[in-house]
């Protein structure tokens, strides 16, 4: 299993995720009302979305990184 390219493709995801929150956070700015209770909601389930997607690519790449300096360890 290729750790390093499948963390790689979650912090992809993670970075797309985090673009998009931060484009929601700009217009919760301009809105109110319903509308903003709506993209708030929006905004609050992709960041925890955003932050898994971190997590775990974070903890992929690091397992690789782990694996790696072992089998460079052995004999």
């Amino acid at each position: 299993m290729d750790y390093r390219r499948w963390g790689g493709e979650y912090l992809t995801e993670a970075r797309r995720l985090k673009k998009r929150v931060d484009l929601l956070r700009r217009r919760l700015k301009e809105v109110s009302g319903n509308e903003e209770v709506l993209l708030f909601r929006r905004a609050a389930m992709l960041e925890a979305m955003y932050l898994e997607c971190l997590h775990t690519g974070l903890d992929l790449t690091g397992r690789a990184e782990k694996i790696e300096a072992e089998r460079k360890a052995e004999p």
